[in-house]
């Protein structure tokens, strides 16, 4: 699906094809690839790259256009199971013209993201931007995730929570890897002489590039901190199983205290205060019923006073 923008008023307007500035094409079809390579000389490896999640983030010069390929988190879906992925979208810069190539919808319309916009090469700035805003509100959501699962687990036995918190370890993986590649591309911009930046829009890069090194440390924290938590994590699910067993353990003790009594008194066997082999004693069911209360509360002493 091939999308046709302009810039009017510091905005972004939908135009037609013959006026448009900026077109974008969100998961093509190969018919629509092959357009694009037939109008704007792009090389099918190139294409590809933009929509690869393993391509590392990069900036190339051509001779007719200059190539981004940029990194951004992927949307999260309840079946990732706390598991955030990575995807990528290509920035393709002409003269007086913009290609974008994503796999998802980017929300140009957001008066936040895209406002204020005087030039293509803005517009290419802000995408960055929004690349790196869209990273802080993962981080954001990965570090309250972490804090509920920590909680669940303190009194659980489960071993879905430690599996979730290693999707967690695993998506942090590639988030540093998507946003040091980032990092290596803004630097690359501000120091680059094919593309001319104004003053406004180099400090602009700078901004970006701080807030994406922000995240780059933040990153790394989070890492650090599940990595080193795990093996703390997975003991507190071992322990809250041993103290199951624990408690398991009394409980059977608890109850084979009056059953061993019980058992007792009724084997085939003459009893003290009987007579003959059946019972004439009218107190000897109450003294059994006796025998089982304070052999019950001889073990509730012994237990509370080993504190076991």
């Amino acid at each position: 699906m091939i999308k046709y923008y302009q810039l009017l008023a510091g905005r972004i307007s939908v135009a037609e094809r013959s006026e448009a500035q900026i077109a974008m094409l969100v998961s093509p079809g190969q018919e629509e690839i092959n357009t694009l390579m037939k109008d704007y000389q792009l090389d099918e490896h190139t294409i590809a790259s933009a929509f690869d999640t393993e391509e590392l983030a990069r900036l190339e010069y051509e001779d007719d256009y200059t190539a981004i390929i940029f990194k951004k988190p992927k949307s999260y879906n309840a079946e990732d199971r706390f598991l955030f992925r990575i995807s990528s979208f290509g920035v393709f810069i002409f003269k007086g013209k913009v290609v974008i190539l994503s796999d998802t919808e980017l929300p140009l319309f957001d008066e936040k993201r895209f406002s204020r916009i005087t030039s293509l090469n803005m517009f290419v700035i802000r995408l960055l931007n929004y690349s790196a805003y869209h990273f802080s509100e993962h981080l954001r959501m990965i570090s309250r995730v972490n804090d509920e699962l920590e909680a669940k687990l303190v009194s659980s036995m489960e071993n879905k929570y430690l599996l979730y918190m290693f999707g967690l370890c695993k998506s942090l993986v590639y988030y540093l890897d998507a946003i040091s590649s980032n990092q290596t591309v803004l630097r690359k911009l501000q120091n680059s002489r094919n593309i001319e930046f104004s003053e406004v829009e180099r400090d602009m890069l700078d901004d970006i590039y701080i807030e994406i090194s922000q995240c780059l440390r933040q990153t790394e924290n989070l890492s650090n901190i599940l990595s080193s938590m795990m093996d703390a994590r997975a003991s507190i699910v071992s322990n809250n199983l041993n103290v199951l067993m624990k408690r398991l353990n009394i409980l059977t003790i608890g109850i084979m205290v009056p059953t061993f009594v019980v058992s007792f008194f009724s084997m085939n066997v003459l009893y003290p205060f009987s007579i003959g082999v059946e019972f004439e004693n009218p107190f000897a069911f109450w003294g059994i019923i006796l025998l089982i209360i304070l052999a019950t509360l001889g073990f509730l002493f012994v237990h509370k006073k080993n504190k076991w």
